[in-house]
């Protein structure tokens, strides 16, 4: 039975998500920005960012990741991925969906939280650096990891994690995210 949905970006009918033509605005091109990798233009898929809040954001989030599985799949090796303060909300996590797109590799799932339940979404440098997330790492010691998240901004976020990961003698390879504001 096929489907047919209203596109999520311009209300157009299609048979997914998105249709043809906005597929073509979202297309991921992989960026690479100090030890950050990302896959989006934000201004591209900022709407789309938001489904996170509603309940079935996990849909959105599941079709923004396939960029995620390929990085994977070409990547030599397997690797140790850490999502990023991974706790269910409005029956999912974000951060876990990106992770499980990457087959190959070694998910280390409800291993990096945050201790606060501070939201940065819309939040400056100041108020971030104010107000530190502070994490809590229960994982395996001694291993290289990728760390994942969905958007950086300052990326006080990554930073923060990386310094709780490096107590533990956890190595980040690099971090990928969906878009890095970042310019």
């Amino acid at each position: 039975m096929t489907r047919i949905f209203n596109c999520l970006i311009c209300g157009e009918f299609s048979f997914s998500l998105f249709c043809t033509k906005c597929k073509k605005l979202i297309k991921p091109e992989i960026k690479y920005n100090d030890d950050v990798v990302s896959f989006y233009n934000y201004e591209n898929i900022e709407y789309l960012i938001k489904f996170k809040y509603k309940k079935f954001g996990n849909i959105v989030f599941k079709e923004l990741s396939k960029p995620f599985g390929v990085f994977s799949k070409n990547y030599p090796g397997k690797l140790n991925i850490v999502p990023i303060d991974d706790k269910t909300y409005k029956g999912y996590s974000h951060t876990a969906i990106l992770a499980n797109a990457m087959k190959k590799d070694k998910k280390l799932y409800s291993t990096l939280h945050s201790q606060n339940n501070i939201k940065y979404a819309g939040k400056s440098l100041e108020f971030r650096l104010q107000n530190p997330r502070d994490f809590k790492y229960t994982g395996p010691e001694n291993i290289d990891v990728v760390l994942i998240d969905d958007v950086v901004t300052t990326k006080t976020t990554l930073n923060e994690a990386k310094e709780v990961l490096k107590k533990h003698n956890v190595n980040v390879l690099f971090c990928l995210v969906l878009a890095d504001l970042r310019r």
